[in-house]
């Protein structure tokens, strides 16, 4: 059952493919060669996952936290560059993170009604909706 399990598990292809298509973008690539990296991708992720899971723990911790996967990158041996690379890659996600946020209230002050009024609006309307 572990088996059938792990074997649904993996990257969505079109991320693999693009992954693949950055890194050698002069090569072509086996189909049975991209289910071996996409294995590779999923082993390396579970392994990285288990060593921040028992940092956190560690830490008293129920959540793995960005510190928790940098510190199982660090005692997994990783050279000090791939840290630096997953540091600059958590700067992007949380930039875009703002970005959403950003856009998001920006969507709701350009309305010209109050939170609180449009939380009003929108309670109205699921009474409305549940009287019918």
């Amino acid at each position: 059952m572990a088996d059938e399990e792990a074997e649904g598990v993996g990257l969505p292809q079109k991320g693999l493919n693009m992954i693949i298509k950055d890194a050698l973008p002069d090569m072509r690539i086996a189909n049975e060669t991209r289910e071996v990296l996409n294995q590779c991708c999923v082993e390396f992720i579970k392994h990285i996952s288990k060593e921040a899971q028992m940092i956190s723990s560690k830490d008293q911790r129920k959540t793995i936290y960005h510190d928790h996967v940098q510190k199982a990158l660090k005692n997994l041996g990783f050279p000090r560059e791939y840290v630096d690379a997953a540091n600059s890659v958590l700067g992007e996600c949380k930039i875009a993170a703002e970005k959403r946020l950003k856009r998001k209230n920006s969507r709701l002050d350009k309305c010209g009604i109050p939170e609180e009024q449009l939380f009003e609006m929108q309670q109205r309307l699921i009474e409305q909706v549940g009287e019918i």
